[in-house]
Parts: C-alpha cells; structure tokens; sequence
C-alpha cells in the first residue's frame, strides 16, 4: 500500500518472508534458519536445525504487479463443500495467469475461468473429509502472474488462503434421570477416530447458543465444567461411548435443580483439533435435596472448640419411607476427598437439622462435613439406603503472616463449601492489645469462590505497634441464589492472633583477605605448598547494625549463606548460636568465595541479609630452579614450590641452544620427570645441565586468569 511503513519480516510458523519496499536495483541475499521440532512427554524439545538462503533480483521496470483478491479466512465442518472465487486484475491490463498451490492439490481442484483483461477468475472448490480435521488451517497458495509485453518482467501477487477443518458437532445428545443420577446418550461419531476423546461438560439451568462457526469445543465463559473424558481405544469398537452415567463422583445430582450438558470430540496428536459443541440437553431433578448451610466457628480453642453445622431438610419429606435418617461424618482439614468419620446419626427426626460438634482443636484446625441422607427404598424394612449425599461443607479457616519490615500483617483465609462466597464480601475483625475480648470491624473484603486475603496495615492514626500481638477472625457472606435456601449464610472463622515482632537488625559482615603483593615478593619466604594443592580457611566476622532503628538485638542464631564465586547464587551454608560472632570456613580447595550473614529471632523471624563480601584467589606460583630425578623419591619432578589453585599449564623445556626438548599440558602441576620427547628422542632422560622453560599458567580464578613464567632448572642426578 502506498504510504505504508516498510517492513521487512517473516512468519515464524509459515515461513512467509514480506518485503515491501525494496528501495535500490541489485542482488540480495538473505538467510534463515529453520528449526525442527519434537514434542515429548517433557514438553517441546529442539532436535536440529538448517540453515538456507535466498536470492532476491531487485529490477528497475514501469510494469506493475497484478493484484490478487482470495476469500477470507474460514472454517468449515468437514464434509462441507468450500467453495471460493479468486479474481485478479492488472493496471497495465496485460493477461494475468491464477495459479494454486497446496498439499489437498488434488483432490481439491482449482480452475481458471478467465485470464482478462479486465479481471482474471478461478473457482476453487473442496470437500474436506475427517482426515483433515486439525489444530492449524490447511493451507491454499493463490498466485498471480501477469503476462507483460515487451522486454518487462513478470510480476506476480501471491496470498494464502486459510481454511481450518472442524469437526462436526456429535449428534442426538440425550439426557435422562436414573435416581439421583443422570444417563447421557448420543449417536455414534461420524468422525472416530482412534485416541480421540469425548469431553463431557455440565452446569446449572441452560447456558448461551455457539453461533460463530469458528468457536470449537466450549469457551470458559459459557459456564460449563469438564466432569469427565473418555478415550476411543485402539481400533474403535462397534457401539463404544455412546453414553455415560453422571454420578456426581458417587454423591448423586441434587433435587430441585437442572442440569444441562454438552459433549464435544477433542482429536488425538499430531494433527489435533476439535469438534463444536453438540446441542444442549437438560434433565430437572424434582424436590429438593439437603444442602448444607453452615459451618461456622462458635469457639476457638486447642481442647474446647466449637463448631454449629446446619443443613436444609430433603423434600417433599412425605416422598421418603421410614425410618429417616442423617448421617453427619466428619474430616480433619478443608479436602472433600479426605477419610470422613461418622460423628452424628440423627433417626426420624427430619426436622432437627442442627448439630452442635464440641471438643474440637479449632485453633489449629480446619474441619469438613458431610451429610447422608438414608432412607428406605420400600416399606418393608432393612431396606435402607443412602438416598442422597449433601456437597461437602468445611469451617472457614484464616491465618495471619507477620511482616514487621513494612509493619502490617497478611491475613489469608479458605474453605471449601457448596455455596458461593465471592458474590459478596466477607468482614474482617481485629481485636487490639488490651481491649479484652472485644473485636471491631476494620475492613470488607471481596473473595473467591476458595478463600481470599487482606493486609492489615492499621491507619496513619493509628499505625499497628510492634511488639503487640493482634488477633482477628473472618466473617464470610454467601449464598446458593435459591429463595428456598435460607439466605445470607454467615460463617464465622476460628480467631487467629499474630504477633508483630520486631525485625532483627541486619548483621554488618566482614572478612580477612590476604595482601596478594606482599605475598608474590615474599615466594621464597613461603613454606611448600602440598603436592595434594592449597587447603584455606575463610575467617568472616560480623556485628549488628542499626536499621531499622527499632529493629531488635535479641538474636538467636544467624545464618551463614555461600557461594564459591561472584557469579553463583548464595545458598544456605551453615547456622551459628546467636552469641557467636565469626565463623571460620575450613577445608577450603579455593580461598574464593562470597559470603552474607541473616539473623534469626527466637520465633523464626529474620532480618535482610547483610552486605554480601567476597575474596578472591591470590595467584601465586613458584618454579624451583634445580631438582634431582635419580629415583629416590625426593625432589624427583620438577613441580610448583608454591602454588594456588591452578585449571591448566602449558609447559615447554628448551636446551642451551633453543632446541625444545619436551612438551606438556597434561599435568596442572608439571610434574616433568627430567624425560625428553625432542625428535628422533623416544622419550630418553636428559643429561644433567641447565635448560630453560616457560610455563603458561591458567589459574583456577573466575576470570580464568592467565599468566606466563619464564626461567632456568639445573638437573642434577
């Protein structure tokens, strides 16, 4: 387009290069690599890679490209014709050839029906069938070539035509009660096709109509919740998956409510792809089943707590058979999934709908409930079943997190109920040092439909204290939207106290570090090193700093973190008594390292982590200038006197006249036995003399420092 900005880009997935605006005549080149794939039971893994070039002539001409109009995008069920019109026309009104190119040539077709001028036409036409269903869109070239006159090049036009391959919706999906259960039915897949999946999904009361063609399977907002997935075997069977029974995990489907369903087909790799939705099929359970209602903490304690659990009565009660009885089992924590234990059973008493569970360990415990229903299946006895399974119900649950470097504290709180607590806000309450027992409002906050947090960070009046303990409790507000359910339901948490430590004052960290100068002009001064290499010791010491200025001294530990270099990360090396202020690291191959210091109060609070210091190896090396290979077992290699940690040394002996007589960089250490490896020596003793070396020395440093030693040994034997 005239005007637009110039681009030079291509697709990462198709490959498509776009240049539009090539400004000068010549030659280009351009390279690009392609990059092959593997998907893995890991995830996506890179298993090579090409690199190709392409030729781009960029001629001087008055003639102008041909312009070429294909259909837009679209996705089609498969089995469905497609069928789309190509046109192109020339400004110069020279004949323009329309050609196209894919992977479905054939069997789709494509034909010319007119070449212009004015405007050349082709049909392309295609019935996908279910081998092409599949994630990407299958692909469609159109180029147009125009036919010049005279010396002018040909130009074309080329676009790509996207054409995604769905699968048709399954057919007939039938729904049905059976007791408290649901059983769906629909008709064989026209598209089965091994390893493809069905995905059933249910909600509550009728949900929203799929008009866009393109929309497969079924969009989160719809409202819709995956209950299973079933898997065609290898090769298919005749009249396999062509219902499932609803059973709600075992706990049955509640009266007095609809459930509607839809299935789709998800299509195994490489190809993927998905089915739309099938139509929706609803089934209404009459009545209304027992619902929990509450579960709220009437007492926190360790020994003595209490908790009051209500549920709704089933109904019409006057459908049932005697004898009728609740059955309430309890769990440890907030998991439906738990190992429940019976605590209540309730006989012929419909109405008592109310249980209060004392001698419960609130404050360090969450509890969930479920309820039974039983009642006999005829009116003959010793029939009794479990006729329904109330939706688990836990107690609300909060906990608090002291954060005494910003002074606040974060308070969290779950549950796991069968009602909604996020369409309205739940209370917060604190209760301030010496106020007794009384708790006040501080704040509303809305949740999720699991939990939902809040930070306390009392007022600019009245800013939280440290040192001060707070204890608070939440107070949840949710609903079912039945006006047959009692509405609001108030659940009170356990109540919670945190204390706001203040934070341990940083430590300030120190550590010795050698004078490498004064070391390197003392070498001869220096004791051996050992053959085995250099053993240190790292001395660090510490005091306490003052910020924040109300920060605390009363430390009980503090914690050492290292690491072997300045590129490394700090991790976790050791934990000293509060009253110890040094630490000596030993048995250390390198003196280099980095180090921080944390302190720790007696509750586990920390403070930030000292300033981080660091030392470095010294690089010290010194070559003796005589040793004596005779066998005996002293001084019989000639290896660095004084050394620190060495990674490499290339190594090179000459005689008095320049001739190289060995050469070595097998052995950090040297280690030359007095051996020659000259030409035409097989690897003979020299004789005794004085020779010259020249050591080049790579250090064991970070930055892999390089040094090189020139100088003369004196063999004696």
């Amino acid at each position: 387009m005239d005007g637009a900005a110039s681009i030079f880009q291509q697709n990462p997935v198709t490959g498509t290069i776009i240049w539009n605006s090539p400004g000068t005549v010549g030659e280009y080149n351009i390279a690009f690599e392609v990059q092959e794939w593997r998907r893995t039971q890991f995830g996506r893994r890179r298993i090579g890679t090409v690199i190709r070039d392409m030729q781009i002539n960029v001629k001087g001409t008055t003639n102008q490209r041909p312009i070429l109009t294909i259909p837009p995008d679209i996705c089609v069920v498969a089995g469905t014709l497609v069928t789309g019109n190509v046109t192109a026309t020339d400004a110069d009104r020279n004949p323009v050839r329309i050609t196209a190119n894919s992977g479905i040539l054939p069997p789709a077709t494509f034909t010319q029906t007119s070449f212009g001028p004015p405007t050349a036409a082709g049909t392309f036409r295609w019935t996908p069938d279910c081998n092409n269903i599949a994630a990407q869109p299958t692909r469609v070239s159109f180029t147009a070539e125009d036919q010049p006159t005279g010396n002018n090049p040909v130009l074309i036009d080329q676009r790509v035509w996207n054409i995604t391959v769905i699968g048709p919706a399954p057919q007939n999906l039938q729904a049905s009660r059976l007791g408290n259960n649901t059983v769906l039915t629909w008709d064989r897949y026209t598209c089965q096709r091994p390893g493809a999946k069905i995905l059933i999904f249910r909600r509550e009361n009728p949900g929203p109509s799929f008009s866009d063609p393109c929309i497969t399977g079924i969009p989160a907002s719809a409202g819709y919740t995956l209950i299973e997935t079933l898997t065609y075997p290898t090769p298919p069977a005749t009249g396999d998956l062509l219902s499932y029974v609803d059973t709600n995990n075992g706990l049955g489907l509640q009266r007095g409510k609809t459930y509607c369903y839809r299935i789709y087909v998800e299509f195994p790799l490489p190809a993927g792809g998905k089915s739309l939705a099938s139509e929706e099929a609803c089934v209404s359970f009459a009545g209304r089943s027992a619902v929990f209602t509450n579960v709220t903490v009437d007492a926190t304690s360790t020994t003595a707590g209490r908790i009051t659990v209500k549920w709704t009565r089933p109904g019409p009660i006057n459908t049932f058979n005697a004898p009728l009885v609740y059955r309430l089992l309890r769990a440890n924590g907030q998991s439906s999934t738990a190992t429940f234990t019976e605590i209540a059973r309730i006989v012929d008493r419909p109405n008592d709908t109310v249980y209060v569970d004392n001698n419960l360990d609130t404050q360090n415990r969450a509890y969930i409930y479920r309820l039974e229903f039983i009642s006999n299946t005829t009116n003959q006895p010793g029939s009794g079943v479990v006729t329904e399974t109330a939706t688990a119900a836990s107690s609300v649950r909060v906990d608090g997190t002291p954060d005494p470097q910003n002074n606040r504290i974060a308070l969290r709180w779950t549950y796991n109920v069968p009602w909604d607590n996020s369409r309205r806000p739940a209370t917060i309450f604190r209760r301030d040092p010496g106020a007794g027992s009384q708790f006040v409002q501080i704040a509303t906050v809305t949740g999720t439909t699991t939990g939902g947090t809040y930070v306390d960070q009392g007022t600019t009046a009245r800013p939280l204290v440290k040192g001060q303990t707070y204890c608070y409790y939440v107070s949840t507000n949710g609903t079912y939207s039945n006006p047959a359910i009692i509405d609001p339901l108030i659940n009170l948490s356990q109540q919670q106290c945190v204390a706001l430590r203040a934070i341990p004052c940083p430590p300030v960290l120190s550590i010795k570090r050698p004078n490498c100068d004064s070391l390197a002009t003392r070498l001869f001064d220096l004791p051996a090193t050992p053959a085995s290499g250099p053993i240190y010791t790292n001395v660090l010491s510490w005091t306490l700093g003052a910020t924040p200025p109300d920060c605390s001294r009363a430390i009980a530990s503090y914690n050492i973190y290292y690491a072997p270099n300045r590129t490394d990360s700090l991790t976790f090396l050791t934990s000293v008594p509060g009253n110890q202020m040094s630490y000596l690291h030993r048995n250390l191959t390198s003196e280099a390292g980095c180090y921080a210091v944390q302190a720790v109060d007696s509750s586990g609070t920390r403070s930030v982590r000292s300033n981080v210091e660091c030392k470095d190896d010294c690089q010290l090396f010194l070559l003796p200038n005589v040793f004596t290979p005779n066998g005996d077992g002293l001084n019989d290699t000639f290896r660095p006197k004084v050394f620190t940690p060495i990674r490499r040394t290339s190594f090179r002996v000459f005689n008095r006249w320049g001739v190289k007589i060995y050469e070595s960089d097998k052995e950090p250490l040297i280690k030359w036995n007095g051996g020659s490896r000259a030409e035409g020596n097989s690897n003979s003793t020299v004789v005794e003399g004085v020779y010259f070396y020249q050591a080049d020395v790579e250090f064991g440093d970070v930055n892999n420092t390089k040094r090189t030693y020139k100088g003369w040994v004196e063999i004696s034997r």
